[in-house]
């Protein structure tokens, strides 16, 4: 939509009377619409853009305003196809409806954990970049990595309403190390890793790891000397001759630290003609007017003494540079072209794009001097990162600037405590209060944790929350450290701070180059709704049958499910939901109706690793956890003096052992079972319980002939029934209900191993009363042609983790003082919701620790608005 400075459309406005009657001001006003037309519209009271001229330079302003959902990340570059800036505009709508996105953060109990801990955690699911709760999948992945780049463990959760919440446990013996826990969509896998929540986790470890083998002696190995980098990021992105122009740098060591620097700007006579110093965790600015001809270099000093020669970039001398200054309503935008491309375009359009919080506004105006200003109204704009590009009438980007933007725009949260102070096991009630929205026509969703201090120590400028994340870390490009010092206690300082981040990061998504050439590759994977089946039907003879038809029994029971095969022999079940390892049988027939047909299961691969994260090796004797650490192994002990630690053997030496070589899914691995039964030695049907009763010493089953039975038991110990692992996840039941492996068909199995007493430690407190680990063959990871069948094909998969609910004594009921309460995490709660009014409360009780506590919540409601909150409170002797 065209909107000319009429006096029906845009009116021409004089500015406050204090500044010069020459001055003229343009307001732009935002419009929801896409270009379409010339006629005029009318206009809304607030603008949000204003271009400030003499009446001798005023000319016809066109204003081109267009609001669609942008997703972040622009890549300054030139391309040999020109394109218009309405042409650019249409193209950016395409790439809109093509590329739907999502983003997903984890607000986790704690920062950090010990071995036998468990990690909980709740995962806000939100689409596209007004961060709005995502109807579009229905399937999360979360995913424990090992500081070697390996999945540790790995679940699948439901998200309902963009929601979902699970956790890890962790196994005593987990060797200490900075682990990874990232989750993912199948939407996010059309840009490789680019928008996975991924997060480092420290993890200690509560039991000393042996040595294996003989270490040489420190003093033979030589020391690794990091050798820091330092890059220069012109305002706007390139060095305009004749034109001042802030440049700002960032120094970074090996594992992507800042580290100070500082040093001196020499042209290429050697002569000094700037000086520059770190600010901020290794970033800094100066001011730098490229002289036409010179090219600059940087005398770099580092804090660890180190030298450096450094070229700068080298100036343009027909080029356009772009300065932004933030202030407290308004952002000023400066565009001054050099002299040469000012003779040379003068009077050229030029497109001014402005994307904040999904929403683009373009601007197009005619160059028509050496200095011209805009100003745009932050009342347009939303919180997060505002993009400022410069375009040419061809649509080239000429110059591009982040700017973050801090508004009263997010849910303000405030939380109270029914005393200020509180005994030991005493409970505590808690209320809360959002304030400033209707919750009627957008609830909001919140999510608790309560820690113990002196236990957990915690540094809120290191840390982040729903808020950092969405508008700030998920956004950019590169490592942001230290991203809570932005948010708390703001002021002019960390403003300045932060504006050195958007000044030294670039946007994520795709570059300009690949957009106007039309090289943006199609999203080909779907927002996966639910859980699905997979697999191929082939003729003996290895041909792909075609339109024949698959059926779907779930063995317990269920609706019988249909799928024809495509021409390549493929069928898919999609729309199912079931948990936990659910045995299933696949029936086929060729469109014949002959049961000739070779089925092949094709299971769920896990998306690849990506190890641009350098994990650590010896997070245990990092200082801030060596609290933590302690009281993990307190814990650890008291479990033990408790439950036991199984029977103590007497030492015996080995001399040699042969290493175990079959699959496992076991956290104890391979060869450390009591008790090892491979599915080869077993009938490939019949009741599981029935065909191992008796070739298990001390272990009997409960409900033998059952199909839903068969609990295994130790027949030493309290009775309880055993923890029973199939494919590395632990299974669960309905409260009250034990949980039997008559359900598993003995013909899917390719191992089960036993672990007792010392050998079940592996896995907690859970494997007290013995662990049953099942490893199946397509759990194992065996190849999917090997997992195939001639008609009939018996599975079972794993499907959603029934996340387990956070135990927190009611000492109201129980009072066992002869058990201490060392718990770290005193409260969890992954979903609270507000009433209309925007309140909420709960309740819990404290543990045995003395001195501060802390409640943190985090949330969002469904339009994308979040909040995050700390409240203190102190508990006595």
């Amino acid at each position: 939509m065209y909107i000319t400075p009429t006096s029906t459309s845009l009116p021409i406005r004089r500015r406050s009377l204090n500044l010069p009657r020459a001055i003229i001001c343009v307001s732009f006003y935002h419009i929801n619409c896409l270009i379409c037309s010339k006629s005029a519209v009318p206009l809304p009271m607030e603008p949000i853009f204003h271009r400030t001229k003499t009446p001798l330079l005023m000319k016809k302003v066109i204003a081109c305003i267009a609001c669609v959902l942008l997703p972040a990340c622009y890549a300054l570059a030139q391309t040999a196809k020109p394109a218009s800036l309405k042409e650019q505009a249409v193209r950016l709508k395409t790439f809109f409806d093509q590329h739907e996105i999502e983003k997903a953060y984890l607000h986790f109990d704690k920062p950090y954990y010990a071995a036998g801990d468990t990690i909980y955690f709740k995962a806000y699911v939100v689409a596209g970049e007004k961060n709005a709760l995502s109807p579009l999948s229905g399937v999360l992945y979360a995913d424990l990595v090992t500081p070697k780049g390996k999945i540790a463990s790995s679940i699948k959760l439901p998200i309902g309403d963009g929601l979902a919440w699970g956790d890890f446990a962790l196994p005593d013996s987990l060797p200490a190390g900075t682990y990874r826990v990232r989750a993912y969509t199948k939407l996010m896998q059309n840009y490789g890793s680019e928008l996975f929540f991924d997060r480092e986790i420290p993890i200690a470890a509560i039991i000393s790891a042996p040595i294996t083998k003989a270490v040489k002696p420190f003093s033979k190995i030589k020391p690794v000397v990091s050798t820091p980098d330092i890059g220069f990021f012109p305002e706007g992105g390139e060095l305009v001759t004749g034109v001042s122009s802030k440049v700002a740098f960032k120094a970074l060591i090996p594992g992507g630290t800042g580290t100070n620097a500082s040093g001196t700007i020499l042209n290429n006579n050697n002569k000094a003609v700037a000086k520059f110093a770190s600010a901020h965790l290794g970033m800094g600015v100066f001011d730098l007017i490229p002289v036409d001809g010179e090219t600059y270099h940087a005398e770099v000093v580092y804090a660890n003494g180190h030298k450096a020669t450094i070229a700068l970039p080298v100036a343009n001398a027909s080029g356009v540079a772009m300065a932004v200054y933030d202030s407290t309503s308004k952002i000023s935008v400066h565009i001054n072209p050099s002299k040469a491309f000012y003779e040379q375009l003068k009077g050229q359009p030029l497109g001014i794009f402005i994307y904040s919080g999904g929403r683009l506004t373009t601007v197009s105006d005619v160059l028509d001097g050496t200095d011209m200003r805009f100003d745009i109204q932050k009342t347009g704009l939303r919180s997060g990162i505002t993009q400022i590009t410069l375009l040419s009438a061809k649509g080239e980007p000429l110059c591009e600037r982040l700017i973050f933007i801090n508004k009263d725009d997010k849910l303000d949260l405030s939380i109270s405590t029914n005393k200020k102070e509180y005994k030991q096991r005493e409970k505590v009630g808690v209320d809360f209060h959002a304030e400033g929205l209707d919750f009627d026509a957008a609830p909001a969703h919140f999510s608790v944790a309560v820690i113990d201090k002196g236990k957990v120590q915690t540094d809120g400028d290191k840390e982040e929350n729903i808020l950092t994340y969405l508008l700030l870390t998920s956004c950019l490009k590169g490592n942001i450290e230290d991203p809570g010092y932005y948010f708390n206690n703001t002021d002019n300082k960390k403003r300045a701070e932060l504006d050195l981040v958007m000044l030294t990061h670039g946007y994520r998504r795709f570059t300009w180059k690949a957009l106007i050439n039309n090289e943006v590759p199609f999203a080909t994977i779907k927002p996966e709704r639910s859980l699905s089946i997979a697999g191929t039907a082939k003729s003996f003879g290895g041909k792909p049958v075609d339109n024949g038809l698959v059926t779907l029994i779930p063995v317990k029971g269920g609706g019988v499910l249909s799928e024809k095969t495509n021409k390549a022999g493929a069928f898919n079940f999609g729309g199912l939901t079931f948990y936990d390892s659910t045995r299933f049988v696949l029936n086929a027939v060729n469109a014949k109706g002959k049961n000739s047909t070779q089925l092949t299961y094709l299971p769920e691969l896990p998306a690849p690793i990506d190890n641009k994260f350098y994990a650590s090796t010896d997070t245990s004797s990092s200082a801030i956890i060596q609290a933590y650490l302690q009281n993990s192994k307190n814990r650890h002990d008291q479990f033990l003096k408790y439950y036991g630690s199984g029977i103590q053997l007497k030492e015996v030496k080995v001399k040699a052992v042969k290493q175990a070589n079959y699959r496992t899914q076991s956290l104890a691995g391979a060869g450390n079972a009591d008790v090892l039964i491979k599915g080869s030695d077993l009938p490939r049907s019949g009741m599981l319980a029935t065909l191992l009763s008796g070739r298990i010493g001390g272990v009997y089953f409960a409900g033998i002939d059952n199909p839903d039975g068969g609990v295994p038991k130790m027949q030493i110990g309290n009775g309880s029934a055993m923890l029973v692992v199939v494919d590395g996840v632990q299974r669960t039941a309905e409260p009250g209900k034990p949980v039997g492996i008559n359900d598993i068909w003995p013909g899917d199995i390719e191992t089960i191993e036993v672990l007792k007493y010392g050998s079940a430690t592996v896995y907690g407190m859970g494997g007290g009363n013995g662990v049953m680990v099942i490893t199946t063959k397509q759990g194992a990871g065996t190849a999917a042609k090997d997992i195939i069948s001639r008609g009939v094909l018996p599975l079972t998969v794993t499907g959603f983790y029934k996340a387990r609910e956070f135990y927190a004594p009611r000492y109201d009921y129980i009072d066992n003082r002869t058990r201490p309460d060392l718990r770290s995490t005193i409260f969890w709660l992954p979903e609270i919701t507000t009433d209309k009014n925007g309140n909420a409360s709960f309740d819990f009780y404290n543990a045995d620790g003395a001195g501060q506590y802390q409640i943190i919540i985090e949330g969002i409601n469904n339009n994308g608005t979040a909040g995050a909150a700390k409240f203190s409170y102190k508990v006595t002797e």
